[in-house]
């Protein structure tokens, strides 16, 4: 083997390392019954091949889907729906999990303002007035969401919800182009470099076989 094959060879396996290292947190057949929510289907997620395969037709629904639905106003079923989406789109579960740790306690609530403004400015741009939120709204919603207090704020919680999805799911999109065309690039130069590394390990065994072949039929000469 070449310097050149063998450098060729350890940078597709540092590539491998680095991949595996990133998927070590996320839901893998290994480890899918250790999730609280989705042991219960691990049996039936590990039995479907396209919930694993990192293959751009699986990757690319899954990191859409992942990216609209992480800034969604469900916290706390964001995993369950990334697993019934992975399930519809035949997307890979991995990724469309990893991506809801985007949303958690620290970063959820200026998610959700910012997918309000951006839902509001989308629609004053349709014509329809969406009214500003607030700080004191926000304070109000917040502590009727401990108390588990909705009556008074439903109309408003309702319209804040609604106007916030819409934000979500331009953001999440607009995310998951972005991704999903950064993946394709590194996914094609991943693709490159192994068949570069097969075709010069297969041209280094002919060439091999064919100076031991040269050699035989020296030695019977």
């Amino acid at each position: 083997m070449t310097v050149e094959e063998k450098e060729l060879q350890k940078r597709a396996s540092k590539h491998m390392r680095r991949v595996k290292r990133w998927l070590r947190p996320l839901p893998r057949k290994a480890n899918i019954h250790r999730y609280p929510i989705l042991r219960i289907f691990a049996n039936s997620a590990r039995k479907r091949a396209y919930l694993w395969s990192f293959r751009v037709e699986n990757a690319v629904p899954a990191i859409y889907a992942g990216c609209i639905i992480t800034l969604l106003p469900l916290y706390g079923i964001q995993i369950l729906l990334a697993f019934l989406f992975a399930l519809l789109l035949r997307a890979n579960l991995p990724i469309c999990v990893g991506l809801q740790l985007f949303s958690n306690p620290i970063t959820v609530w200026p998610i959700w303002f910012a997918c309000y403004q951006v839902g509001r400015h989308a629609l004053s741009v349709l014509g329809v007035e969406a009214l500003p939120l607030r700080r004191h709204e926000v304070r109000i919603m917040l502590d009727n969401f401990a108390q588990g207090e909705w009556g008074t704020n439903l109309d408003r919680i309702s319209t804040v919800f609604g106007v916030t999805s819409l934000g979500a799911i331009i953001l999440g999109t607009f995310f998951g182009l972005l991704l999903s065309v950064t993946y394709r690039i590194v996914a094609a130069r991943t693709v490159n470099s192994y068949q570069l590394i097969r075709e010069r390990l297969h041209a280094h065994k002919l060439q091999k076989q064919k100076k031991q072949a040269e050699a035989a039929s020296d030695n019977k000469a």
